[in-house]
């Protein structure tokens, strides 16, 4: 006997088989994209492209460095602009595209991370899988676009030219250029063809097409800056002032720097369209201003307004500091700054005042006493007598540069960062340095007598040397030989921290052919003793090795520290002076 399933239950087990099914289903999907999501945790998606590179799984950092290798060989493969027999070979680079390697990395490694919709990060992980291929952030320099066809393709390239005023020296007046229309290649299709191909770093050689380029300004459109100019120019001399409160001339506090004439004006200003007050849609001539040419006018005037500040400078008397010169401010224009003044000037037909800034010294007069520096705590000093003349000339470039650093206590003194930058820009001239295995010229040659000249006042002074090298091989200025440091930014360094109670002070002085360098500070009592520099090994090639030991006791004769600094000098004959570094 045949029994019948009610088809209530039929349906019944059919509906609970595709929940099972679909549960299942949905089980695997979350399990998939849970795996998905480890998988691709602190790394860019897996699967994914970006302008045809693949850089799924990997780091922001590595991909940036793949996308980097990929764009440089792009950049510089060259592709064919034509125009009908004319061809031209040009490379991306060279037509001022740029991509930001950077950002597109960054780009890539935040898609399928859009905070806390899951879904989304979810479906682009899902899309990265599958080969997504992220458009990289690229833009073209406009100006290089610009030189490059004016330069090259000026036998088709003919933009329009606007309306515009020339001063005419016979006239005494200005005459009126006016407008031409052009025609131009079509730069926009340049770029969307260059999109296409950026998406996979491949070029495609374009056919350029001429449009008709029609003038912004036209001769009508000129009489407001005409007028505008005749009112600048009526109102001539323009005075270039500051106002300098240390002035002391009563009240007085203006300082006349120099007087703007015609030929100066007509040099700084520049014409170019402006929107029109009349009508936002339109566009007139107006005046403007030479940015490279201000910014050059306000270096001219630089030297004529800056001031180094002054530190107070001290003497050292009957056991006591005291004061010999006041501290003054130093004041210092900035030219960036100081270029919409020189333009609003110009532009009102009135004085222009430039902003200067005021420099406070390291050491003020008043600073002196609260700083604690009372007594002199140690000196050192060496002889450069015999040097050449650009190397006695790099000394007091850097003599200078040291006088009046102040440490505070337990900071660190590192010769080089105070140094900073050693070329022509900063005054130093060619001589002499040690490098590799050979004597050359180079900008800043003579400074190690000045990095010697500090080690020796900081060893003299009890302060704790955490850095030095000495020479590559015994060098006569630095007699005796053992107690010199050599430094070659960035490395090697001289390095000490002032492990006193208070602030400490440098002072240099160079008298004749000697430098020195004074430390001022707070006296705890400590005392220094040296043993050495003691020379040993010393033979016929002029090599050598060298000791020197530092002891530093504190005021109830207890060892403060004890370091020992060792020389290994080679034969100078190993380090032949080449004058010219490119034999």
């Amino acid at each position: 006997m045949k029994t019948t399933v009610p088809k209530e239950k039929i349906d019944q087990l059919i509906r609970v088989k595709n929940l099972l099914i679909g549960m299942v289903i949905f089980l695997v999907i979350l399990i998939f994209f849970v795996l998905l999501n480890i998988l691709n945790t602190d790394k860019i998606n897996w699967g994914m492209k970006t302008a045809g590179i693949k850089i799924g799984g990997l780091t922001s950092n590595q991909a940036e460095e793949k996308i980097e290798t990929a764009n440089e060989e792009f950049l510089k493969k060259a592709f064919t602009l034509s125009y009908e027999n004319n061809q031209w070979q040009i490379t991306p680079e060279k037509l001022g595209m740029e991509i930001n390697v950077a950002e597109t990395a960054k780009m890539a490694f935040a898609y399928g991370r859009n905070g806390k919709n899951i879904f989304i990060n979810s479906w682009q992980q899902l899309e990265s899988l599958f080969g997504y291929n992220l458009s990289p952030i690229w833009k073209i320099d406009s100006g290089k676009m610009e030189e490059f066809l004016n330069t090259n393709l000026s036998s088709i390239y003919h933009p329009a030219q606007n309306a515009m005023l020339i001063y005419d020296e016979k006239k005494q007046d200005f005459s009126v250029v006016t407008e031409k229309e052009g025609i131009t290649i079509d730069k926009e299709k340049i770029e969307k063809i260059m999109e296409k191909d950026i998406i996979n770093l491949q070029q495609t050689n374009i056919r350029l097409a001429l449009i008709k380029d029609r003038p912004e300004i036209l001769g009508s459109e000129i009489q407001q800056a005409y007028k505008e100019i005749k009112t600048i120019l009526e109102s001539l001399p323009l005075s270039v002032v500051i106002i300098d409160d240390s002035i002391s001339s009563a009240s007085e506090t203006k300082k006349e720097i120099d007087k703007i004439d015609k030929e100066e004006l007509l040099n700084l200003i520049a014409f170019e369209p402006i929107i029109d007050p009349k009508n936002p849609d339109n566009k007139i001539l107006g005046i403007g201003i030479n940015q490279e040419k201000a910014k050059n006018y306000l270096i001219s005037l630089a030297p004529l307004i800056n001031q180094e500040p002054i530190d107070a400078k001290l003497s050292f008397k009957n056991e006591k500091v005291s004061i010999f010169a006041l501290s003054q401010d130093g004041i210092r224009m900035e030219i960036d700054e100081n270029i919409p003044n020189l333009f609003t000037g110009i532009k009102n037909g009135e004085e222009i005042n430039l902003k200067i800034t005021k420099i406070k010294p390291a050491i003020t007069t008043e600073s002196i006493d609260n700083l604690g520096i009372t007594a002199l705590l140690g000196k050192g000093s060496s002889n450069f007598s015999g040097s050449p003349v650009n190397r006695i000339h790099n000394i007091k470039i850097g003599a200078a540069k040291f006088n009046g650093v102040l440490l505070k206590p337990n900071e660190e003194f590192s010769f080089n960062a105070i140094l900073g930058d050693v070329g022509p820009e900063q005054g130093y001239e060619p001589e002499l340095v040690i490098k590799q295995d050979k004597t050359v010229p180079e900008y800043g040659g003579g400074l190690c007598q000045v990095s010697t000249t500090v080690f020796r006042a900081a060893v003299y002074s009890g302060l704790k040397i955490t850095e030095r090298f000495p020479h590559a091989f015994p060098v006569k200025y630095y007699n005796p030989q053992g107690f010199d440091a050599t430094i070659y930014p960035p490395s090697p360094d001289l390095k000490f921290i002032n492990n006193t109670p208070g602030y400490i002070l440098f002072q240099s002085k160079i008298i004749g052919s000697e430098i020195t360098f004074e430390v001022y500070g707070t006296d705890d009592g400590r005392k220094v003793k040296l043993d050495g520099p003691s020379q040993y090994e010393v033979k016929e090639d002029g090599s050598m090795k060298a000791v020197l030991v530092q002891e530093v006791y504190d005021k109830d004769d207890n060892l403060m520290f004890k370091k020992s600094f060792y020389s290994n000098y080679r034969s100078p004959s190993l380090f032949p002076v080449i004058r010219n570094p490119l034999e």
